[in-house]
């Protein structure tokens, strides 16, 4: 899965934590760097950082919510 083409774009992820749990997550990638995604969590308005090899799914978001 080639994450570098949504650098600056809003997606939504399914994550694995190194708990095992899954989460979904809207995110605003900004960075990528040495197998880190640097991104805004949308939701929580906070920064956050994901490894790559634990992203499961990504699907870029389209339109806006009204």
């Amino acid at each position: 899965m080639s994450i570098d083409k949504y650098i600056g774009r809003v997606v939504v992820i399914v994550y694995q934590d190194r708990k095992g749990q899954f989460t979904k997550r809207t995110i605003l990638i900004r960075h990528i760097e040495s197998g880190t995604v640097l991104a805004l969590d949308v939701a929580r308005q906070q920064p956050r950082r994901f490894r790559t090899e634990r992203i499961l799914a990504l699907e870029p978001v389209t339109g806006h919510a009204s």
